[in-house]
């Protein structure tokens, strides 16, 4: 695994649930670095995101063990131990620790690197992470040079873990990167066959693809992948209809026209149209569907 943060002089990371400040250009920073990985955070964190939503261009694995957890487009566990079980199904540069606190530091010791925003001010902080330059395993691999923001200056620091703590031995294949399933869509034309029970299936693909494990994933389900073990998450979800491709669709009509004998039209669905074509389509015919949503 990998972490990212923002730390002040005396690595403090925030005060009162909140960051010490913010600097336009280690948003950017951040955004660059973990768009399209999977991002480890606990509940709070989450919670401080944004509509209190998952961060949209990633694959979000949260940290709760309340009974029953469920986040809309999001993966939970419920414990540290599940958490680095399903950690070790990914290649190591595809997950990234986001915070908060508490999860930064029973996480460190397994992070091969760390991703530190060094920002020259004291914060008044009241949560902290580890001083990586008094830990003699940490070294540092590369430093910034030194940026000014409104008369704050910072640099942007790698560190890296000689000794990193080995994830659980896993059985099951390691991911590919997922970035495919989380960013924007681009692609807004598919083809629908008329055939019995098409519409349908299409209609689950479609859920899957603009809204990735839009239903959540809840620790039940991870202990679930776990225990199955035989295919990697990236497979599973896919099998279980939590995430799609655009690749998918063809997939989808050879599977149900492989010769191509029914007719076929091309219609077009954007993301914001999902629910309104969803709804229409459960009352009408291929061919009225077609009509509606035509290219």
């Amino acid at each position: 695994m990998k972490l990212i943060v923002a730390v002040d002089e005396r690595w403090g990371i925030g005060k009162d649930g909140d960051l010490l400040t913010s600097i336009p250009e280690d948003m950017q920073y951040y955004i660059r670095t973990t768009r399209g990985k999977a991002v480890v955070m606990g509940y709070n964190t989450l919670i401080s995101l944004p509509g209190s939503k998952p961060a949209p261009g990633r694959m979000n694995i949260v940290i709760n063990n309340a009974e029953g957890c469920v986040v809309p487009g999001a993966v939970v566990c419920d414990s540290m131990d599940q958490l680095l079980r399903l950690a070790a199904c990914f290649e190591p540069d595809e997950i990234f620790v986001i915070g908060g606190g508490s999860i930064y530091r029973q996480l460190m010791p397994y992070c091969a690197d760390a991703h530190i925003t060094k920002m020259r001010f004291d914060g008044d902080a009241d949560t902290f992470i580890p001083d990586l330059d008094e830990l003699p395993e940490w070294q540092i691999a590369n430093e910034s040079e030194l940026y000014d923001h409104e008369g704050l200056q910072y640099s942007f620091v790698i560190y890296h873990n000689s000794k990193p703590l080995p994830l659980p031995a896993i059985a099951c294949e390691r991911n590919s990167a997922m970035s495919a399933y989380f960013r924007k869509k681009e692609n807004t034309v598919f083809s629908l066959i008329d055939c019995e029970g098409y519409t349908d299936a299409f209609i689950k693909l479609l859920r899957a693809y603009y809204a990735p494990i839009g239903q959540g994933f809840s620790a039940k389900d991870t202990a679930a992948f776990l225990e199955d073990g035989s295919k990697s998450l990236e497979q599973y979800l896919k099998d279980n209809g939590y995430i799609a491709a655009f690749e998918d669709f063809e997939k989808l009509r050879k599977q149900f026209d492989p010769e191509g004998k029914y007719p076929a039209y091309s219609v077009r669905v954007e993301k914001a149209q999902m629910d309104e074509f969803i709804a229409f389509a459960a009352t009408h015919s291929a061919a009225e569907i077609a009509k509606e949503y035509s290219v």
